[in-house]
C-alpha cells in the first residue's frame, strides 16, 4: 500500500485505468486468473484500491495454466474466517526522512501490542528496506506463533509504469527484487511464506510475467482500512467492519509515521469482527479452507 498522502488519496481515474488494462489483458488471452473459475470468490470493488484478479490459491507459489503467478484477493467464505494483513512500507524517500529526523518512526509496535493482548493472528507483508531498518521489530513478529511473514518487495518501488508516487522498477529487475526480499526475510525464521504483495497493490500482466520466476503467490485484498494519514479512528473502524465478510482479506499498516492511528482503531475492529462470529486467522489458514 501507500507511503504518502498523494499515494493513498489518488483519484479514481488511476483505478479506472487499471480496470481497463486488465480487461484488455483478459480479452487477449486464454482463461487465466483474470477470469475467475467457479471456485473463485470475487472481491467487492474497493474505492481507491488497485484492481484485483480474484482467484483461490491452492499451493503457495502455484502458477496458472498460462504460467503466471496466482493472484488472490479473497478466501473461501466457508468457515467464517477472515485474515488481517499488515503492510510495512519503506522507500528511499522514507529513509531520507528518517535520516533528517530520527525521532520519527515507521514501525508501529503498538499494533503488535494490541494483537498480542487480543490473541489475534495476523500476516505481515514486510518491505525489506523496512526489515533492515527495524530488525528487532521483525524478530518480534517472527517469534510470535500467531503471526506469519510475507514479502512486500525489497525497494517498494512501483511494478507498473504508474503507481502513485512510487516510481517504477524496470521489469528485468522485478524477479530479483522479489527474490531478494524473501532472502532477507528467511534468516528471521518464524512462519515464512511465499506470499507477495505488490507495492501499492499495482500490477499488470508484464509485472506478473516478470516475477513468475520468483515462485510466489500474489496477495491482494478485499477490504481496505484506509488507515494511512487517516486520523479519524471511527472511519478506519467503519471501513473494515462495513465491508467485512467471511473469506475477506483486510489490509492495514504498521508504518507509524504514515499510519499513526491504526493501533487505536484495531481493538474495536477485532471486537467487531468477533462479535459477528468471524474467526481471525492467518492468511495461510484462510487459504487452506476450501
Amino acid at each position: 500500500m501507500g507511503t504518502s498522502r498523494g499515494y493513498e488519496k489518488k483519484s479514481a481515474v488511476i483505478a479506472a485505468g487499471f480496470v481497463l488494462l486488465l480487461g484488455a489483458i483478459a480479452a487477449c488471452s486464454a482463461p487465466t486468473p483474470q477470469q475467475p473459475s467457479a471456485a473463485s470468490t470475487a472481491a467487492a470493488p474497493v474505492p481507491g484500491a488497485a484492481p484485483t484478479i480474484p482467484v483461490t490459491a491452492s499451493v503457495p507459489g502455484a502458477v496458472t495454466p498460462g504460467g503466471l503467478p496466482e493472484v488472490v484477493s479473497q478466501g473461501s467464505p466457508a468457515g467464517n474466517r477472515i485474515a488481517l494483513t499488515f503492510d510495512s512500507n519503506m522507500t528511499a524517500g522514507m529513509l531520507a526522512k528518517l535520516a533528517r529526523n530520527p525521532k520519527i518512526s515507521y514501525a508501529n509496535t503498538r499494533v503488535l501490542d494490541v494483537l498480542d493482548r487480543d490473541n489475534a493472528p495476523a500476516t505481515f507483508f514486510l518491505a525489506s528496506l523496512w526489515v533492515q531498518q527495524y530488525p528487532a521489530v521483525t524478530r518480534r513478529i517472527a517469534a510470535d506463533s500467531r503471526f506469519e511473514i510475507a514479502s512486500h518487495s525489497y525497494t517498494h518501488r512501483g511494478f507498473t509504469k504508474t503507481c502513485y508516487d512510487l516510481g517504477t522498477l524496470p521489469p528485468n529487475q522485478m524477479a530479483a527484487d522479489v527474490e531478494r526480499s524473501f532472502d532477507i526475510l528467511k534468516p528471521y525464521g518464524g512462519h515464512q511464506t511465499r506470499y507477495f504483495r505488490f507495492p501499492g497493490g499495482c500490477y499488470d500482466k508484464t509485472a506478473l510475467e516478470s516475477i513468475a520466476a520468483a515462485g510466489c503467490t500474489v496477495i491482494q485484498y478485499s477490504v481496505v482500512a484506509d488507515d494511512p494519514f487517516n486520523h479519524n479512528i471511527n472511519s478506519i473502524e467503519n471501513n473494515v467492519l462495513s465491508k467485512a465478510k467471511p473469506g475477506a482479506i483486510v489490509v492495514m499498516h504498521i508504518t507509524e509515521a504514515n499510519a499513526p492511528d491504526t493501533d487505536k482503531a484495531l481493538p474495536a475492529i477485532i471486537a467487531g469482527l468477533r462479535k459477528r462470529g468471524l474467526q481471525l486467522v492467518t492468511l495461510s489458514d484462510l487459504l487452506s479452507q476450501k
